[in-house]
């Protein structure tokens, strides 16, 4: 551990240059006392430098050429156990997090979800963390003075009986209560009801198991009521003659409420972009619609003319210009067909019931799919435009992916209504995809971006051969509803 006012050696084990050189960029920017950075790209290179020299503390990938998940962290912290471990993961995957840090890691950060602020603040809590644990562990007599006067909240709790024992002066400072009033509670008192049964299995389990540390995140209650979250180290002690838990708690509730802000500005900017793509497509639907009209459509409207005043002096090649006046006939029509296609169809007017029908009456005209299409629940006076036009966007788009792709006989549009939410989902028995390859595709992200936009959820079910199921579901939100 360094010694106050030392300059911090950092070891980071990271086998990504794009999330190295992010890790490394905000590293500088923390106001630590940074002398040294030593990266290593497997767990081999991190075992080279880890016997040479002995860093401050590791930053550790779970996903590394030579190991993943928590037997990256178990093989780190096997040859460097006196070394603080921060984890960090690339998946919001809160049970591998809770699962190397009951292995003993100080804390988990998820990529893109972290600053510079956070970043310090967990490097300094999991460096004083460690620090705390390993003088617990050297003997008693530094215990009880590091016991009274640490920086995280520490209370023992008798295996018994679950009454606490005894508290330092952060945990009479974190839960309201004083000493005399915290040794009249038990456990269960610090604990919300719903996480009861998760408090039974956790003392079953300390109880029974011969690993005598034990971690993890819980929300407690303080004597006012608040509600805090606390990543707790839970560890095997004798007390006063009684076999108890000696638990250190680490207030994270800033931190998650800080992820949480991070997420939600993270969503609202996805949001702002897929608004502004889909706008912009709409937009390039109309200029190209409009186009096709009033510029092509004309072009070939006066070249009919011609041939047809040809065809009246009975010019040579007559035959051929018939032909050619059912060719750009056929042009015409087709240009017409995409033009309403592209055109942002007149659910104002008609409704989105209607305009779906109109899409569907066109795919009759062309194809011989048998398509059924059920709205019987849904009701849409009250729903705002820019919503039924996302709707009607990705029905369009599916079904074109259908005519194009599935080769299906069959195609069920289900659209309805309850009085929480508006779902519709999309069945054809066509040939099906592999939805790990298509699931990049400009298609299915313009579905899916649409979706997000209203907050929605999508599921999809396909597999070659096995047609296709797209179900989505959205709360009815303020977003939703005609203002």
């Amino acid at each position: 551990m360094p010694e106050p006012n030392a300059l911090l050696r950092i070891l980071i084990v990271e086998d990504n240059p794009a999330d190295l050189f992010v890790l490394e960029g905000l590293l500088w920017k923390t106001r630590l006392p940074i002398g040294q950075i030593k990266k290593a790209k497997s767990n081999e290179e991190a075992d080279l430098l880890l016997n040479n020299e002995q860093p401050n503390l590791i930053l550790l990938d779970l996903s590394l050429p030579d190991s993943a998940g928590i037997e990256s962290f178990k093989h780190i912290n096997h040859i460097a156990p006196a070394i603080p471990i921060i984890v960090l993961t690339g998946l919001a995957d809160m049970d591998m997090a809770l699962e190397t840090m009951a292995a003993g890691a100080q804390d988990y950060l998820v990529k893109g979800e972290f600053d510079e602020k956070l970043l310090s603040k967990s490097i300094q809590y999991s460096i004083e963390r460690k620090r705390n644990l390993e003088n617990i562990r050297i003997s008693n007599e530094r215990y009880r003075s590091l016991f009274y006067y640490n920086p995280m909240a520490i209370f023992i709790w008798d295996l018994a009986s679950y009454e606490i024992l005894e508290v330092n002066d952060m945990a009479e400072k974190e839960y309201g209560y004083t000493r005399e009033e915290f040794v009249k509670l038990t456990l269960w008192d610090l604990r919300t009801p719903e996480n009861y049964s998760k408090l039974k299995l956790f003392i079953e389990h300390i109880a029974a198991s011969e690993d005598l540390d034990s971690g993890g995140i819980w929300e407690h209650i303080t004597k006012n009521g608040e509600r805090i979250f606390m990543n707790v180290f839970s560890h095997r002690i004798q007390f006063n003659e009684k076999n108890a838990v000696m638990a250190i708690a680490q207030n994270i509730t800033g931190k998650l409420l800080l992820e949480k802000k991070l997420e939600e500005e993270r969503l609202i900017k996805q949001k702002e972009i897929a608004e502004a793509v889909i706008n912009t497509q709409e937009q390039e639907r109309h200029d190209i619609s409009r186009e096709l009209h009033d510029n092509v459509n004309q072009q070939l409207t006066v070249a009919m003319m011609y041939i047809a005043s040809a065809e009246k002096k009975h010019a040579p090649g007559s035959d051929l210009l018939r032909q050619s006046a059912d060719f750009i006939l056929h042009a015409i029509e087709e240009i017409r067909r995409l033009s309403k296609g592209l055109v942002t169809p007149l659910i104002k007017d008609f409704g989105l019931v209607k305009a779906i029908e109109s899409v569907l009456e066109d795919v009759n005209g062309v194809n011989t799919m048998k398509i059924e299409f059920v709205s019987d629940t849904f009701f849409e006076e009250d729903i705002h435009y820019d919503f039924k036009l996302s709707l009607f966007r990705i029905v369009q788009e599916q079904v074109n992916n259908v005519l194009k792709h599935a080769g299906a006989s069959e195609l069920k549009i289900d659209l309805g209504r309850n009085i929480n939410s508006i779902y519709l989902s999309i069945y054809d028995n066509g040939v099906g995809f592999d939805l790990a390859i298509q699931k990049k595709g400009i298609g299915l992200y313009n579905i899916t971006s649409r979706v997000e936009l209203f907050n929605g959820t999508i599921s999809i079910h396909t597999a070659p051969t096995s047609g296709c199921a797209m179900h989505m579901s959205f709360p009815i939100t303020q977003a939703i509803m005609r203002h």
